[in-house]
């Protein structure tokens, strides 16, 4: 039987299932002989859509590269989906939100009369809508690894991260270049400003590259520097180019064309830059590792020297306090030590001691007075401060090239690597960088140069996942030898390359897959499709899948009523830990006792992407769900299905109170049951109930009812509804 994604290799027959999967596998291990040879590392070519055996099945060239794999492999697509299940995919997927009953009414009455013009209508509604950002921010997002916190052994507040939040989301409503979104968080501090407002927005930008967490504790400073750098060329390599360059930190990769020297190369330009991430935790011990914030706002000369005086008069004290406390320590050592050796029991008993003991107490009573007063200046900072933002900038100190570090160890040097000298196959140089610069500019203009083949192909394949639940290359987050092969080389170039043309334009790309064909196919099966390819990589069908935590928390509250759609100004945090300030408050487990995070997630009512992201102490609902780990660069989510979701959903509070508010609504839409029931289906999954399922439903209301009060009844009734399949997952 041919391969049909190859179309010219020749097997015995293997069991059905295991056909598309060998040829994947076999697919992937081909390109791992030679490194230079990557497919992901090639020229991107734009290719003329294929001849099709079905011409008229066609809306643009995407489906004519999807329906000539199928017509090789022997399949043929599905039929489209109904309009009311397209309704309810197209809203999901833009905006992360049901659509209600009386639009699923306007769409499908549209429909009914120009099925075509009543989609694209729908989708230019739903991109140009302010949800969108919010819906399609998460996914970047999970890529810069946001969090509110530090994690790792410092759990630090990190007061200012919302601002990168609400950065994400608004460039993604207004469809900024993706290739200038790019370059504003590597390097915006850098490129021309031509307001104030535009100069705060890209310094903002930079908090990408400040967000990862960091070991406070650790006492090697400099291997906690090259933590940091490390973790920055982690978040940029695999956000931007799904290539693992942190992989050459000590030695060169082991997969990919990737050296050492190209890992210290990037080193070098990161570490010739200020990393702005705040203030770490208020240990007397640990302040060399706080950074100062940068102050934003039109107000900013008016009002940030008051806060610098401030911020160096606490610094002052900490260091005067630590001093004093290590000073005494060492005396009180020397005296315990002499009381010893020379069997004496009281310091009194020798002059020269009896002095030292007071020197010991005079220290202690002045660190703890200084310990007091810095108690009081944190507390009472300046009535009016400017903004800050979490940022990095150029280093005030001369840039240098980084050495190698021998097998990564911090203070193991080798030779030193120009700054942005790399020798990867297949990509093109860095810019020439200047002895005072960086390098930042020249690495965000190499990352975004069209020269480059993996940048727009990575975002296309990271798109294409969202919108169909798996990429043209399934591994979205490694385009190296150890990743997949796309699926369909040629539709991935082609949009590449269509990415390129239109400036990065995210929103025409969505558009553009939406309006396909491909995209807009059923999810039904048939026999011959689940035994050639039950994978589906040949898209045959629309594939079934789980909505994200997010979409499933925020449908629950809007389908209840109760979804506060306006986001909120600043952190929700704040109101969680109100004395995280400036200097950074430690989320210590003596806090978390007192602060239910379960709960605060329960009553709050904004969207989940506001909700507070803490690294150490992440909501239940959240964790069960497969919410993105903060720790990590994320294309791809989890979806799990376990038994702790199911006992969640007949368990919650949240679950519980939200069917409630939504019974009510039902209870109050009409006095018919059987309209009632039509209206709670409609509301949950976009579609009323087969006539066994409303006979079903109401036998059991009016048994309920019969037993218990009706509010139960109803709430009880929706509940089930929200743990249906029909609600939780996409047709």
């Amino acid at each position: 039987m041919k391969n049909p994604l190859k179309g010219r290799v020749c097997l015995p027959k293997l069991p059905a299932g295991a056909l598309l999967g060998f040829f994947m596998m076999f697919s992937t291990l081909s390109f791992a002989a030679d490194k230079g040879e990557l497919w992901s590392l090639q020229p991107i070519q734009r290719v003329s859509p294929p001849s099709v055996q079905n011409k008229s099945w066609s809306r643009d060239s995407i489906d004519s590269f999807v329906l000539a794999r199928m017509e090789k492999g022997g399949l043929e697509p599905v039929a489209d989906a109904k309009p009311a299940t397209l309704a309810r995919r197209l809203y999901f997927n833009l905006i992360g939100l049901p659509p209600t009953p009386e639009q699923l009414d306007v769409f499908v009455s549209a429909a009914k009369k120009n099925r075509n013009a009543a989609i694209e209508v729908l989708v230019d509604e739903l991109l140009d809508s302010p949800r969108f950002g919010e819906k399609w921010g998460r996914h970047w997002l999970d890529l810069a690894r946001y969090s509110e916190s530090n994690g790792k052994d410092r759990d630090v507040v990190f007061p200012n991260a919302w601002r990168y939040r609400d950065y994400v989301i608004s460039s993604l409503n207004a469809d900024k270049s993706y290739f200038q979104f790019v370059k504003e968080q590597i390097a915006g501090d850098l490129l021309d400003a031509t307001s104030e407002s535009i100069r705060d927005e890209r310094l903002v930008a930079t908090t990408f590259l400040t967000l990862a967490p960091k070991a406070f504790q650790e006492t090697d400073m400099e291997k906690f520097t090259m933590d940091v750098v490390d973790e920055q060329i982690d978040v940029v390599s695999r956000s931007v180019l799904a290539m693992t360059i942190a992989c050459a930190r000590c030695h060169d990769h082991k997969f990919d064309a990737i050296s050492t020297k190209d890992y210290y190369a990037i080193a070098g330009i990161f570490l010739s830059s200020d990393t702005r991430y705040g203030p770490g935790p208020l240990y007397n011990n640990n302040h060399d590792k706080d950074t100062l914030l940068v102050a934003i706002g039109p107000d900013v000369e008016r009002l940030h020297p008051e806060v610098a005086k401030w911020q160096a008069e606490v610094i002052r004290l900490t260091e005067a306090v630590t001093k004093g406390r290590s000073d005494a320590y060492r005396i009180k050592r020397k005296v315990a030590g002499a009381l010893r050796d020379r069997g004496l029991k009281d310091p009194k008993e020798d002059p020269e001691l009896a002095k030292m003991a007071k020197e010991q107490e005079a220290l202690t009573v002045k660190a703890t007075a200084w310990n007091e007063e810095r108690k009081i200046l944190i507390q009472s900072p300046p009535a009016e401060k400017p903004g800050y933002t979490m940022a990095v900038l150029e280093s005030e100190e001369s840039p240098e090239d980084c050495k190698v570090r021998v097998r990564g160890m911090p203070k193991e040097y080798g030779d030193a690597v120009l700054r942005g000298k790399m020798s990867i196959p297949g990509m093109p140089e860095l810019g020439k960088i200047g002895a005072h610069e960086s390098g930042r500019r020249q690495l965000a203009e190499w990352l975004v140069n069209e020269k480059n083949p993996l940048t727009s192909r990575v975002m296309v394949n990271r798109v294409w996942r969202h919108l169909f639940g798996q990429g043209l290359v399934r591994t979205v987050d490694n385009f190296g030898v150890t990743g997949d092969n796309p699926s369909h080389p040629e539709l991935l170039d082609t949009l590449a390359a269509d990415f390129v043309a239109t400036n990065g334009s995210i929103k025409k790309l969505i558009r553009r897959i939406v309006l396909s064909r491909t995209w807009q196919l059923g999810s039904e099966d048939y026999d011959k499709g689940q035994e050639l390819d039950p994978d589906n990589y040949l898209l045959w069908r629309a594939n079934f899948r789980r909505l994200d935590i997010e979409p499933f928390r925020d449908a629950v509250l809007m389908v209840s009523g109760q979804l506060q759609i306006e986001p909120p100004a600043g952190s929700l945090l704040m109101n969680v830990f109100p004395g995280a300030g400036y200097r950074g408050t430690e989320v210590k487990k003596t806090d978390v006792d007192n602060v239910n995070m379960n709960q605060e997630i329960t009553q709050d009512r904004h969207r989940t992407i506001f909700l507070p992201v803490v690294r150490n102490q992440m909501p239940e609902v959240l964790k069960l769900f497969d919410f993105a780990d903060p720790n990590a660069v994320l294309g791809s989510r989890n979806a799990r299905t376990i038994p702790s979701q199911a006992l969640y959903l007949m368990n919650s509070p949240f679950v519980e109170a939200q069917s409630r508010h939504a019974a009510g609504q039902v209870i109050a839409f009409s006095d018919s049951i059987d309209h009632r029931i039509d209206r709670a289906y409609r509301m949950t999954q976009g579609e009323e109930p087969t006539p066994s399922a409303r006979l079903r439903a109401k036998e059991y209301i009016k048994q309920r009812v019969n037993e218990d009060e009706e509010l139960d009844a109803w709430s009880d009734f929706v509940a089930s509804l929200y743990a249906s399949a029909s609600f939780r997952y996409l047709k």
